[in-house]
C-alpha cells in the first residue's frame, strides 16, 4: 500500500492528541482530536477489526461527555475506519470490508493518475530528489532493525516530491483526504516485515524509473501495481493475525467491570 502524503489531518485534527485522558473540567478534547486518538489506537493494534466502540467507555478514557465521542466516531466513518450501526453502536472495519475495499480502488487509482502527471511534469531536481529518497528507502528495507512505522515516515518524503511533481493540488487534496482514514491507519501492515519493505522498496525503484524516464503509461502502470500489491500483503497479514473475527459486524463489547470487581 503506497503512502498518502505526509498526514496534515486538516479535517480530523486540530492539534496533538493522545489517549491519554484529559480532565472533565477543561473538558475539551475536540471530536477531530478524539478521532486522531482513535485512529491511533486502530493503527497501533490497540482495537481490532470488528471490535465494538462503546462511547461510554472512550469518553471515559479521554475525559469528555459522551457528545464529542459521537462526533469523534461519525468522522471515522467518514474516513472508512468505523461503521456505525443503528442500535447497534460503531465497530472498526477491516481492511477486507467493502467500504474500506472501495477507498482502496479509489486510491490506486488517483495515487496512478498522480504518478501519471508527475512523469509528464517533472523536472530534472525532482527526479534527483527522488532518486536521493528512493536510495534511503533502498537502506531502511536493508536494515533488520527498520520498524513499519519508521520505513512508512520515510515514504512521506518520497510521495511529497511526486506529487509537488505532478502539480494538481486538487488531485493532492483528494489522496490527502483517502489516506487519512484506513490508508494511512492500515499502511503500515504492508511493511511489516523485512521482505515487505524490500518489495516496497522495490516497488519504488520501479516507480522511479518510469517517472525519471518520463514515461506517464509506464509511471500509471507501475503506481497501480505498486498500490494493489501494497493492499493485498495488508490484506494478507491483516487476515492471518490471531484476532477473532466477527461476521456482519455484530462486534465483541469489552466486558464492563462492576462495582464487585476488583480495581
Amino acid at each position: 500500500m503506497t503512502a498518502g502524503p505526509p498526514p496534515k489531518l486538516a479535517s480530523m485534527s486540530t492539534g496533538a492528541a493522545s489517549s491519554a485522558p484529559a480532565s472533565k473540567d477543561t473538558d475539551r478534547l475536540s471530536p477531530p482530536q478524539i478521532a486522531r486518538a482513535i485512529r491511533g489506537m486502530i493503527s497501533r493494534g490497540e482495537l481490532q477489526p470488528g471490535e465494538h466502540l462503546g462511547t461510554v467507555e472512550l469518553a471515559d478514557r479521554f475525559g469528555v461527555s459522551r457528545g464529542p465521542v459521537r462526533e469523534a466516531l461519525r468522522l471515522l466513518e467518514s474516513r472508512a475506519l468505523v461503521r456505525i450501526l443503528p442500535q447497534k453502536g460503531a465497530f472498526v472495519m477491516a481492511l477486507g470490508d467493502q467500504e474500506v475495499a472501495e477507498l482502496m480502488e479509489a486510491r490506486e487509482v488517483l495515487f496512478a493518475a498522480l504518478a501519471e502527471l508527475a512523469a509528464a511534469r517533472i523536472g530534472q531536481t525532482q527526479i534527483k530528489a527522488l532518486k536521493t529518497y528512493l536510495a534511503a528507502l533502498a537502506r531502511l528495507a536493508e536494515m533488520p532493525s527498520t520498524s513499519p512505522a519508521e520505513f512508512q515516515q520515510a515514504t512521506y518524503a518520497y510521495v511529497a516530491v511526486l506529487y509537488a511533481a505532478a502539480g494538481n493540488t486538487r488531485l493532492l487534496q483528494l489522496m490527502r483526504d483517502w489516506s487519512e482514514g484506513a490508508g494511512h491507519a492500515y499502511g503500515h501492515l504492508s511493511m511489516a516485515t523485512q521482505e515487505m519493505r524490500q518489495q516496497e522498496a522495490s516497488a519504488y525503484a520501479r516507480l522511479t524509473s518510469a517517472v525519471a524516464d518520463r514515461d506517464p503509461q509506464a509511471a500509471h502502470a507501475a503506481a497501480r501495481i505498486m498500490h494493489a500489491d501494497g493492499v493485498r500483503r495488508a490484506r494478507e497479514l491483516q487476515s492471518a493475525l490471531p484476532i477473532p473475527r466477527v461476521v456482519e459486524f455484530r462486534g465483541r463489547r469489552r466486558p464492563r467491570r462492576t462495582t464487585n470487581e476488583p480495581t
